[in-house]
Parts: C-alpha cells; sequence; structure tokens
C-alpha cells in the first residue's frame, strides 16, 4: 500500500460535514428531523467508503476496471445524496439550512484542501504516475485549492458578493466533473490511468471528489438562496 494524505482528507471530510452539521442545529438554522436527515446521509456515504477501503485492499477496483468501462466509484454516492435529495424534503431544507448558516469563509477555506492535487502533479512530474489525468485535471484543481485560500482572506476583510461565491462554486464543480466524465472513455483506455483504482488513490473518486464537487453546489445553491432573500428584503 502506498502511503498518501488521502486517509487523513477522509477523516477530515466527515469530521467537517459533521461539524457544519451540528453547528447549524445549534443556531436553529435545522430542525432535529433536519439534521438527522443530514446524519443518515453521511453514514450512507461513511459505509459506502468503508466498502471502497475493503474493495481496495482486496485489488477489487483494480479488477473490475476490466469489465467495467467506467469510473463507476463516482456515481455511487452521487446516486446515495442525488436519491436522498429528491425523496426527503427534510434532507433537502437541511441541507440549505447548513449552505446559508455555515460561515462563508468555512466552506471557502475548505476547498482549499484541494491543494493536496499538488502531491498528485509532484507525482507526475516525477515517473510515479504515467497518466496525463494528474495535470488536465490535478493543476486546475490545484489553482482552484490556490484561489479558496486567497479568496477566504480577502473575505475576512471585505465582503464578497453573493453571486460570485456562486460562480466560483460552480467552476470548481465544472474544473473535475466535465474533464473527467466528458471525455472519460479516454482516460479508460490511457494504460497509465490504472492507478486510480489502487488503494489509497481509489478514495478520491469513490468519496473526497464527490464531497468537494458537491459542497461546490450545496454552497453554490445557499449563495443564490441568499441572494433571492436579499433581493426580496429589498423591496419589503
Amino acid at each position: 500500500m502506498k502511503l498518501s494524505i488521502l486517509p487523513l482528507f477522509v477523516m477530515f471530510i466527515f469530521l467537517f460535514c459533521m461539524v457544519i452539521t451540528r453547528k447549524a442545529r445549534m443556531n436553529a438554522s435545522i430542525s432535529e428531523a433536519e439534521e438527522r436527515s443530514v446524519y443518515t446521509l453521511l453514514f450512507m456515504f461513511f459505509a459506502w467508503t468503508m466498502v471502497v477501503i475493503v474493495m481496495g485492499l482486496q485489488g477489487t477496483h483494480i479488477a473490475f476496471m476490466q469489465t467495467i468501462p467506467l469510473l463507476w466509484q463516482a456515481f455511487v454516492p452521487v446516486i446515495m445524496w442525488g436519491t436522498a435529495f429528491l425523496l426527503s424534503s427534510s434532507l433537502r431544507n437541511g441541507l440549505i439550512g447548513i449552505a446559508i448558516s455555515t460561515p462563508l469563509h468555512w466552506l471557502i477555506f475548505f476547498q482549499a484542501l484541494r491543494l493536496g492535487a499538488l502531491g498528485g502533479i509532484i507525482k507526475g512530474v516525477q515517473g510515479e504516475i504515467s497518466s496525463d489525468y494528474v495535470y488536465w485535471i490535478g493543476i486546475p484543481d490545484f489553482i482552484f485549492g490556490l484561489s479558496a485560500l486567497i479568496i477566504g482572506l480577502v473575505l475576512l476583510r471585505k465582503k464578497i458578493s453573493f453571486r460570485f461565491l456562486a460562480a466560483w462554486n460552480i467552476l470548481g464543480f465544472s474544473l473535475i466533473f466535465f474533464p473527467t466524465f466528458v471525455v472519460m472513455n479516454y482516460w479508460m483506455n490511457e494504460p497509465g490511468f490504472v492507478f486510480i483504482f489502487e488503494y489509497p488513490m481509489v478514495l478520491a473518486p469513490s468519496i473526497v471528489v464527490p464531497m468537494f464537487i458537491s459542497i461546490n453546489l450545496l454552497h453554490a445553491w445557499g449563495m443564490l438562496e441568499k441572494e433571492k432573500r436579499s433581493k426580496v428584503a429589498e423591496y419589503e
């Protein structure tokens, strides 16, 4: 098993999600039922992560790569929250309550963790990873993480518009989603792409990246909702 910071990222992401959920409940931004709905979703993500780890240690992800020509691991958490989001109004209310009540700089600095993409870029330069994926996705991801650090520091000193933050989060989502899934067939046929299915690297597409871009979408939704509410308040 190769050394990686990804397991630490996974633990921090779950901790961060639990903290912002509890904070929203403590300041009455979400109800107890809504809090339970969010925790249930997080538990589903945790259970999936355990499955990913067991499969990774057994080499199952690499074996499946030959029969399933798709980065299917990334779709599992997306299907989980997408289905839960559509079926549970309690979850929807809980998520928007968290998005609106969480301090803006918390959600922005969280995205600064994407600076960790530098590790993959360095491994690519050193020849440890032969896939161009670490450049085409890793470099933009690293730059976005750097922008999160800068925007977060600016936000501590002055106000930034909700529209700008919404657009920035959508950009953060797009930088990973489209280059990965629009040309998935290319990556799956690239010999070096097998690295993404090795443990612990497989944690990235299985839970880390889906969580990053899901929080991008959640933050963007919260900013657009705040923008809408501020306009309504102006007319009252």
